[in-house]
């Protein structure tokens, strides 16, 4: 598995030097900085943080199936629980998996920032040696999208990067997070990219584009540049900062600013477009109509125009240097367009008369 592993990581490697070399001179300073952090990247010494697996195997689902189901309140003052399982062998074997070991694996969760979507998880405290079957070779912890799980160490050891087990539990919590906020078009749900504020905030979406993010890696070295993985680990270092140094690409190191993002995603998720209605005229002596649109967040941003009858307007939509980025110039005055936002702003939506006159009616759906 290992080989394997130093296979696909040397084959990234190689993709990630390919997609670089294919960026054109003119690229932005932003992607300057970016192909640069790249190659900052070490190939760590330390144990994975952990894996994220789409789904347990057969045997692990049957064994899981007829243990113990045990919701444990977190006492977060919001009468949330979680549900904490204990297997067999780590009854019998672990230190850190008594009851009171227990109750308090779930105070810490309470403890985390969190939402709804502690009611769902699932925890299995599991023996060191179950960790390697069930997460693979070299992984700390893993997680279990289709099904809310987190696997995780019976005993309260500490990795060779300082990581804790309520660290590694905290990263493990920030995939739970991620995988029930949304991204779209990126991601949805938003396990591989990080949620939309979050994501915008460390321009992801241009880092994807760029080459140097790889969104939904799960081998090195390549592991340390996928934003997901990185998300998650800052979700830990908000909780529990100075445990550990910074191991993932250096652009997504997060700061204050990237800890307010994470809050907002948890807190108060993006839900869907907002939704705004422009309403005006064009005549004789207005031929076009400039609407700026701001874009606080990256995502699919649409324009949809319904103009009067027998005119003809068009619907363009340009960026801050007049390009236009998107237009819709079919007969009649009935228009729409669709755009990407990726690290723009300061975007303009145009409503131009070819011919006759009167009200229109423009609605921005905007990420």
């Amino acid at each position: 598995m290992q080989a394997v592993r130093r296979v696909a990581g040397l084959l990234a490697v190689l993709v990630c030097v390919l997609a670089l070399a294919g960026v054109p001179a003119s690229a932005s300073t932003r992607e300057t900085q970016l192909q640069a952090d790249a190659f900052q990247v070490p190939v760590p010494a330390v144990p994975f943080r952990d894996a994220v697996i789409d789904r347990p195997s057969q045997a692990m689902a049957r064994t899981l199936a007829s243990s113990s189901h045990a919701r444990i309140p977190v006492n977060d003052g919001q009468g949330r629980s979680a549900e904490i399982d204990v297997s067999t062998l780590c009854q019998v074997s672990c230190t850190n998996a008594s009851p009171t070991d227990v109750q308090n694996l779930a105070n810490f969760l309470g403890s985390l920032v969190h939402g709804d979507e502690m009611n769902s998880v699932v925890i299995n405290v599991v023996a060191p040696a179950e960790i390697a079957t069930q997460c693979g070779p070299g992984a700390l912890s893993c997680y279990f999208p289709s099904t809310d799980l987190i696997v995780l160490n019976g005993n309260d050891s500490t990795a060779s990067d300082g990581a804790t087990r309520d660290y590694v539990l905290a990263h493990e919590y920030g995939h739970h997070v991620a995988n029930h906020r949304h991204n779209p078009p990126f991601d949805d749900p938003a396990i591989n990219w990080g949620p939309k504020n979050w994501a915008t905030y460390e321009r992801v979406c241009e880092g994807v584009r760029s080459g140097v993010y790889f969104p939904g890696s799960e081998t090195l070295p390549t592991y340390y540049s996928n934003p997901g993985e990185a998300w998650a680990e800052a979700f830990a270092e908000h909780r529990l900062p100075g445990i550990v140094g910074w191991e993932w690409n250096p652009s997504l190191e997060p700061d204050a600013n990237a800890f307010h993002a994470m809050d907002r995603d948890v807190l108060q998720p993006w839900n869907g477009p907002t939704r705004t209605v422009v309403k005006g005229r064009l005549g004789a002596g207005h031929r076009r109509v400039i609407k700026s649109i701001p874009t606080p967040l990256d995502g699919t941003l649409t324009l949809k125009l319904r103009g009067a009858r027998k005119s003809d307007f068009d619907l363009l939509l340009r960026d801050s240097s007049d390009r236009t980025l998107a237009a819709s110039t079919g007969l009649g005055s009935r228009e729409s367009v669709t755009h990407t936002v990726c690290g723009e702003a300061n975007l303009r939506a145009v409503v131009k008369r070819m011919t006759g006159g009167g009200r229109f009616r423009l609605v921005e759906l905007v990420p």
